[in-house]
C-alpha cells in the first residue's frame, strides 16, 4: 500500500529546484510530500496518479514565479487541488510566490507565502514548514464537523426532492407549477 501523502507539491517548470529542495527537507522533517518527478513512474497513467495524489494529500504547496507559465499537468493539478480543497475544509492551499509575484486569479482567495527570489533554503523552507505544521495540529473544530454535518443533510434533502420533482412531472407532464 502507498503511503499517503500530507503535502502535495505542484510547481511549474521554473520552480523545479524549489521543488525538489522543498521535498527533501519535507522529507527529512517527517512530513511525506508527494511530487510527480519522485512519484510518477514510468507506464503509469499520469492523470490516474495526479488525482489519487490529490485526494491523499490534507494540503498543496503551488510554487510559482512572475515567469512561471502553467503547462497541462499545472492545469491539471491545480484544478484537482481545488476541487478537493472546496469539497474538504479540512485540506489547505499554500501559494508560495518566488520573487514579488501575484497570484494567479485562481490562487487569490488564498493568503500567499511571498519568498524574496534570492531567499536562503533554510529561510522559506522553514516558513512552509510552519505553516504546515500549524494547520496539521489543528485541533478538529466542532463547528466545522457540525457544518459539514447540516451541509450533507442539505445536499441529500435537495437530491430527494429533485427526484420527487421528476416523478411528479412524469406522472403529470402538462401540471403547472
Amino acid at each position: 500500500m502507498a503511503s499517503q501523502p500530507e503535502v502535495f507539491i505542484s510547481y511549474a517548470a521554473d520552480t523545479k529546484p524549489l521543488a525538489e529542495e522543498l521535498t527533501r527537507v519535507l522529507q527529512r522533517e517527517g512530513i511525506h510530500a508527494w511530487a510527480d518527478f519522485k512519484d510518477l513512474k514510468p507506464g503509469q497513467f499520469w492523470k490516474d496518479e495526479i488525482e489519487q495524489a490529490v485526494e491523499r494529500a490534507h494540503s498543496f504547496v503551488i510554487l510559482l514565479t512572475p515567469q512561471s507559465r502553467a503547462s497541462r499537468w499545472n492545469e491539471s493539478e491545480w484544478q484537482a487541488a481545488l476541487t478537493s480543497v472546496w469539497s474538504d475544509s479540512n485540506k489547505m492551499i499554500l501559494p508560495v510566490m518566488v520573487g514579488g509575484s501575484e497570484p494567479p486569479p485562481f490562487l487569490r482567495n488564498w493568503v500567499s507565502l511571498n519568498i524574496a527570489a534570492d531567499a536562503e533554503t533554510a529561510q522559506w523552507t522553514s516558513q512552509v514548514l510552519q505553516v504546515l505544521r500549524s494547520r496539521r495540529n489543528k485541533v478538529d473544530n466542532p463547528d466545522q464537523r457540525e457544518r459539514q454535518q447540516r451541509f450533507d443533510e442539505m445536499e441529500c434533502a435537495a437530491e430527494e426532492w429533485s427526484q420527487e420533482e421528476a416523478v411528479h412531472e412524469h406522472r403529470n407532464p402538462d401540471s403547472q407549477p
